[in-house]
């Protein structure tokens, strides 16, 4: 009979050498589903995360950023979070957006003022009452909220007045809200899920998209649209969030250490974000991209019955007062 026998064996049974086990590889793999992509402070956020993390549990977790939409869209990655299929998330308020949209009072056109509303929000007791309902209804924790800037608009053609938004068909992302506003204004939205939203520009399946700066910088928008349209009509938020039903079989000390990481690393971001946003205008300029100035009172003025119609029929009653009221 032909006996075959591996290394090990052979050294124990023909050598007498005594084997000390190897380590084991990291024993806990943490993944990131972020629907970023690699050159913006949202995603440098994730990167010293993922340092510290590393760093401080001594190699007993590995973390792993999938960027760019590779795990999905924002319902994809809030679903995997809820579920507990997926450890983390970055993504912008697609939890409130797409599945609870009566509280889908706050990343609406025209509704934040400015940066400094923005935070008193986030950092407020009513900003903590919209987090919490992710937690408490689909088991999704908000470790971090970090400023992506206001929103602007880009397209094909100068757009300075409401009269030409009419019948522009505008990439939104799966958000009942925003693609009622942008119906009142005249436009034909077109839901795209965000990491094929490139493609549908350059395809013309969508004419026009709204976002951050530095979305449109780091997905490369500036080639495909030609005109930054400077809406600021709305001022939006990436969150750092975490599985639930993931975090609550983790270690005392495991958990501290993971909070305690994305607080650093949500600073971190955050001290980067507001100087990332001013350097990018001359950025974009500087690839060909015109800056058009709008008539901003003016889409204030149109999207203002929108709002009251979604505060009669959709969001919870008092929500939009208390927003406003901050």
């Amino acid at each position: 009979m032909k006996v075959r026998m591996g290394v090990v064996a052979f050294c124990v049974a023909v050598l007498g050498v005594a084997l000390v086990a190897l380590p084991a590889a990291a024993g806990m793999k943490i993944n990131i589903g972020s629907t970023y992509g690699p050159d913006a402070p949202v995603h440098f956020g994730q990167v010293k995360f993922k340092e510290l993390v590393e760093q401080r549990s001594k190699g007993d977790m590995a973390v792993q950023i999938h960027v760019g939409g590779a795990m999905g869209g924002e319902r994809d990655v809030f679903e995997g979070m809820s579920s507990g299929g997926l450890e983390m998330g970055a993504m912008g308020s697609g939890d409130t957006g797409i599945f609870f949209p009566k509280y889908q009072v706050f990343e609406v056109p025209y509704v934040m003022r400015d940066a400094d509303h923005f935070w008193k929000f986030w950092n407020g007791p009513v900003g903590k009452e919209i987090n919490d309902i992710s937690l408490n209804e689909r088991g999704v924790m908000t470790a971090g909220v970090v400023y992506r800037g206001a929103r602007y608009l880009t397209a094909n053609k100068p757009i300075k007045t409401v009269a030409e938004v009419k019948g522009l068909k505008i990439r939104l992302p799966e958000n009942k809200v925003w693609i009622k506003i942008w119906e009142t204004l005249g436009a034909l939205p077109v839901v795209v899920a965000f990491p094929e939203v490139y493609m549908a520009l350059k395809t013309g399946v969508a004419e026009a998209q709204e976002n951050p700066m530095e979305s449109i910088w780091a997905y490369k928008f500036y080639e495909a649209q030609k005109y930054l349209i400077a809406t600021n009509h709305v001022f939006s938020a990436c969150k750092y969030q975490i599985s639930k039903k993931w975090f609550d079989g983790l270690k005392p000390d495991q958990q501290k250490l993971i909070l305690d990481a994305w607080k650093e690393a949500t600073a971190f971001a955050n001290d980067q974000a507001v100087a990332f946003d001013k350097k990018l205008l001359g950025d974009l300029q500087a690839k060909g991209m015109t800056l058009v100035q709008p008539d901003v009172p003016a889409f204030q003025k149109a999207v203002q019955p929108a709002l009251d119609e979604l505060n009669k029929t959709l969001w919870v009653p008092g929500m939009l007062e208390k927003v406003l009221a901050i």
